[in-house]
């Protein structure tokens, strides 16, 4: 089934049949999003996949595609650093225009149901120019405890199955180790050991039954989902801590242990303390720990929901619009005190958020957003994700950074860095308006360059009705 997918996709994203030219943009001022700076009147001139010259004075050939920008703005193209596109056979379809219509050029994969040489493949057509869609990062090698958390999961009960999870890892070409929920402190710390002297970074969770400090030191790098750290500026942490690992050796059943993970918001509100707080994210700064908050799925269980008729849900299949409308477990496993706490919580999350982020923990955008996700989208929650940021006291130039200069130094990109310059990968959007003073500009690009192959406005609109009438 996924090889007829796979073998559809020329058809439904290609948005030319033709080689993609050469660009030339003229009079465009470029957006340095890690200086805060504006460069106006450049050139930027794109062959094949890459920048070749930036410049008032770039000369090209006659053949080349050559676009006046005069008074609108260049920035780098935008990353979501946790989504999940293969969670069904068609996601990448309706995902990939997704996120260009959005900017979105480069999306880190966390966790997939589709084996890796598929997801390679389909990346590889992706590099190729084959088809249009975000640079793929794929770190969705996700090793929990038996019997997992989601289907496909690497498992591991002990330190010498961590080992050789890793050393499977390894060989199948994944770009890091991604740790899961459940794993105990044993199985996790030889995880991160492995995992280091196998050159990958190791990212996901911090495990419920590990405190964050602990993590700090086994060299955890990447951290997804923010949850964790208002806990660890709890007073309680290690008691919290304890109460679920005594549980689970005394084989609690599942019912006991969400409830044990659920009981954690009241203490963590009642006890959540400032100056402890300030020292962890000092600890987490030091580590240079990257943290992906996806603050965004906040919304899902708060009911903050478009309604139907919204184009981001008339551009969804019609078998996920229904499903997202069905009874969800995530919900229903939410007790009456967890909800009477959620906008109590969400707030602390948010306090803390903001702590970390003027202490220097560094921050990758990230959402979470996946099919198997409700009301999480592709493309369209990174921009909310983004706006969340600067609502919160993020300047747009801050909350840019953690979307187009942050994620592709921390995956290590040797072509991209956040930076318009010679040399690095053609991934762009350009826009109407100067995102520096607002990021309302983002919600509709002028054009996206992605690996090269420039999709104006036009383009842009002809996906979004593609999918309009694709979902129908």
């Amino acid at each position: 089934m996924r090889t007829i997918i796979l073998a559809a996709f020329a058809l439904c994203l290609s948005v030319s049949t033709t080689a993609q030219a050469d660009v030339l943009l003229t009079n465009v001022t470029l957006v340095d999003i890690e200086e805060g700076t504006l460069s106006p009147s450049q050139s930027v001139l794109i062959e094949g996949t890459h920048i070749a010259a930036v410049g008032r004075d770039v000369s090209a050939t006659a053949e080349v595609e050559r676009i006046d920008a005069e008074g609108m703005f260049l920035i780098p193209g935008l990353w979501d650093s946790h989504v999940h596109i293969f969670s069904s056979a068609i996601e990448p379809d309706t995902a990939f225009p997704l996120y260009l219509i959005n900017g979105v050029t480069g999306v880190r994969d966390m966790g997939a149901l589709w084996p890796i040489a598929e997801q390679q493949a389909l990346q590889a057509r992706i590099e190729s120019g084959e088809i249009p869609g975000p640079r793929l990062v794929l770190s969705g090698a996700w090793v929990d405890a038996s019997p997992g958390s989601w289907p496909g999961m690497f498992l591991a009960d002990t330190p010498d199955e961590a080992r050789a999870v890793v050393a499977r890892i390894d060989e199948e070409g994944w770009r890091a180790v991604k740790s899961y929920s459940m794993l105990d402190e044993p199985t996790y710390l030889a995880l991160a050991e492995t995992s280091e002297a196998a050159g990958l970074p190791l990212v996901g969770h911090i495990p419920e039954r590990v405190a964050l400090r602990t993590a700090i030191e086994a060299g955890h790098d990447g951290m997804e989902h923010f949850g964790r750290i208002p806990m660890a500026c709890s007073t309680e942490e290690e008691a919290m801590l304890d109460a679920l690992r005594s549980a689970m050796a005394a084989g609690a059943s599942q019912e006991q242990i969400f409830a044990i993970m659920a009981s954690r918001n009241r203490i963590i509100l009642e006890t959540w303390d400032e100056r402890r707080c300030a020292a962890i994210l000092a600890d987490v700064a030091d580590a240079d720990l990257h943290v992906s908050p996806t603050l965004v799925v906040a919304d899902f269980y708060l009911g903050n929901w478009p309604s139907a008729d919204t184009p981001r849900m008339r551009m969804l299949p019609a078998e996920v619009r229904e499903a997202w409308g069905k009874p969800d477990f995530r919900l229903e496993a939410m007790t009456d005190d967890v909800r009477a706490l959620a906008q109590d919580s969400i707030a602390l999350d948010r306090r803390t958020f903001l702590m970390a982020h003027r202490a220097g923990v560094p921050i990758l955008a990230s959402t979470d957003a996946s099919f198997a996700n409700p009301y999480l989208f592709h493309g369209f929650s990174l921009l909310d994700e983004l706006d969340l940021y600067v609502e919160i006291g993020l300047s747009p130039r801050e909350a840019l950074f953690t979307a187009t200069v942050a994620p592709p130094r921390f995956f290590g990109l040797e072509d991209q860095d956040g930076i318009i310059a010679a040399g690095r990968r053609g991934d762009l959007v350009l826009l109407d308006a100067n995102p520096l003073d607002g990021l309302a500009t983002l919600r509709r690009p002028r054009a996206v360059v992605v690996g090269g192959r420039l999709l104006d406005r036009a383009e842009l609109d002809a996906l979004e009705e593609r999918l309009l009438e694709g979902s129908d």
